[in-house]
């Protein structure tokens, strides 16, 4: 497997202190081998694992280009310093979780993520299933607690959205939410060990990505956002 190593992380620093045209095209091999190419590979490998032990799904990839876009630089270089990708299924790209690598000069971080550059639809969902029904949400949940590999991330708002059981009220308090690994460079993402361990990440959280993405539409609920307590409390 072509692996990430120590010479990309010396890229990826490297970029961040030269970002700009003139040095990137000079060490653009550099990139395509060290930096590219394992991300390509990663990628294909962990959408062909999805592909084929869960195919009742039509999985969809994205990788991410190198170059920031032009309207949105702020300053900043006109290269990330970071690659990631992300994969997803059946819905469209806005309106499904997704799960997501990342790697970048410091370290890496994947995971399972719900999240929208406008209205998230989905927490939207969440939130009205939750109001309905919070035992289901609650059994992952409970499930997150068994392990340390992930933790709940996102930004919260300042107010609650909806109230609902003391398990559930960080979950459905988020504007986004991420299932979230993240670890400095170690001889994991250094390696062909970083494969299996991905891989063996996106079987465990298959539970939840499931869940999210077969919540259904907010016109099939017929149940108002309520205060809801579990059975289980």
């Amino acid at each position: 497997m072509n692996c990430y190593s120590e010479k990309t992380v010396d890229f990826l620093w490297s970029l961040r202190l030269n970002n700009n045209r003139d040095w990137f095209r000079a060490h653009k091999d550099e990139y395509e081998a060290w930096m590219l190419a394992p991300t390509k590979e990663l990628a294909n490998r962990l959408y062909e694992h999805l592909r084929d032990r869960y195919p009742s799904h039509d999985w969809k990839l994205h990788i991410s280009r190198i170059y920031r876009d032009a309207r949105r630089l702020h300053g900043r270089g006109p290269m990330q310093d970071h690659l990631w990708f992300s994969l997803w299924a059946d819905r469209e790209e806005n309106d499904a979780p997704a799960f997501w690598f990342s790697f970048t000069p410091e370290g890496w971080d994947s995971g399972m993520g719900v999240w929208s550059s406008g209205s998230n639809v989905v927490m939207e969902r969440f939130r009205a299933a939750v109001s309905i029904n919070p035992a289901p949400a609650e059994a992952l949940v409970r499930r997150l607690q068994t392990q340390q590999q992930f933790v709940l991330g996102g930004e919260s708002y300042q107010r609650h959205r909806i109230r609902t059981t003391p398990l559930l009220q960080p979950w459905v308090d988020k504007k986004w939410l991420a299932l979230e690994c993240r670890r400095s460079h170690d001889a994991c993402s250094l390696s062909d060990r970083l494969f299996p361990f991905l891989r063996d990440g996106l079987d465990w959280l298959m539970p939840f990505y499931e869940y999210f993405l077969k919540l259904p539409a907010l016109e099939e609920r017929s149940a108002p956002e309520q205060t809801v307590r579990s059975e289980n409390e």
